[in-house]
Order: C-alpha cells, then structure tokens, then sequence
C-alpha cells in the first residue's frame, strides 16, 4: 500500500486486516497537503448468534484537524454467493472545534501505582458538537413522605465519539498507543485553542 501516510499507521492499518486500503485511502484524500503527527487505529468486533459484524476507525491528528476514517460491514443481506461490501465515512475536525477531550483510564492495584505506570484499560470520549446527548432524571426532595411532582432534571453532554480499549481484548500495546494517542490529541486541541504555550 502505497500513499502519504507515515509507515506506521500503513502497517497498523494492515495489522487490523479490515479493508486497509479503504481506511487508508480516506485518509489520504483528507490531508490536503498536511502531515500527520500522531494516529490510532482501532479494531472492533461484535459477535451476533450468525454472524461477525468488524469496523475500523483510523484516527489521524495533522497540525490544523482530526482526521477520522471508518469502514463498517455494510449490514444489508447480500444474495448467497455475492462478495460482502463495506461502507465508509470520513470526517475532518478542526482542532479548535473539539470541546471535549474526555480520557478515561482503569488500572490495576491502585495502591501501590507509580509515575509512568500503564493502564489496563483506556477510554476516550470526544465532542466537537455534531453529536449531543442528554441525560434526564425525575427531581425528588429530601422528604420521603413527599409524592409531589417535582419535574425533571439532566444534563446536556457533547459525545460525538466514544472509544475503548482495553489490555484483555487487544493487549497492553493498545491501551499504550490509544493512552499516547488520547494525550497527542489533547495537547493538540488545548494549543489549537490557545496558541503553542
């Protein structure tokens, strides 16, 4: 596979095994001429009682915006017989758009953690807008014999994507490159806003 991509991502794109020069190509043709400077890929599964569905999402941060390229499983049935097709879509975030950079990470044996010690498990919620959530909930008072009806209550989150990766599923180098590419991405969004401090 041929492109403008730095050799890493090509081989973590191909390590994947999931339509590599989709993801690749989709990336490509989002660069405009810029250079990328941190990536992810990320692999998932699901399992259903007849069949396997996979996706991948490459992820690529370049000095202006979050490049984002997914091939999914196309989930229309296909006549016995006819080749499976795949849909993709890709997206370009401006890196002074992205209002949350939310990390998330488990780890083992909390007590006796140290400085650099890697977690088990990382998660990373991003939002720039495009996708809002909001979470209600009933209002109650303080008196248990109260059954009046207090209205409601919420919040209005920004979740426009929502990732995780863990060390049992895809094993520790995973949850390392995901941790690093998470904190890249943070730094990138936290100077994009307010200049190289």
């Amino acid at each position: 596979m041929r492109m403008a991509i730095p050799h890493e991502l090509v081989t973590e794109l191909q390590a994947a095994g999931y339509y590599p020069q989709l993801a690749g190509t989709m990336i490509v043709e989002s660069l405009f001429g810029e250079t990328i400077e941190s990536h992810f890929v990320h692999i998932d599964t699901h399992v259903d009682l007849d069949s396997i569905h996979r996706h991948v999402t490459a992820f690529a941060i370049t000095p202006t915006r979050l490049l984002i390229a997914h091939v999914d499983d196309d989930p229309a049935p296909r006549p016995l017989g006819q080749p499976p097709r795949a849909m993709t879509s890709s997206e370009a975030v401006e890196l002074s758009e992205i209002s949350t950079v939310l990390i998330g990470r488990t780890f083992e044996k909390p007590a006796a953690f140290e400085p650099g010690q890697d977690p088990v498990e990382v998660s990373l919620t991003l939002g720039w807008g495009s996708t809002t959530r909001i979470d209600t909930f009933p209002e109650t008072c303080a008196d248990p014999q109260c059954d009046a009806d207090h209205g409601y209550g919420g919040s209005l989150l920004s979740e426009d994507l929502t990732l995780r990766v863990s060390a049992q599923a895809e094993g520790p180098e995973a949850v390392s490159r995901a941790q690093t590419f998470a904190l890249d991405l943070r730094r990138a969004s936290f100077r994009a806003v307010h200049g190289s401090r």
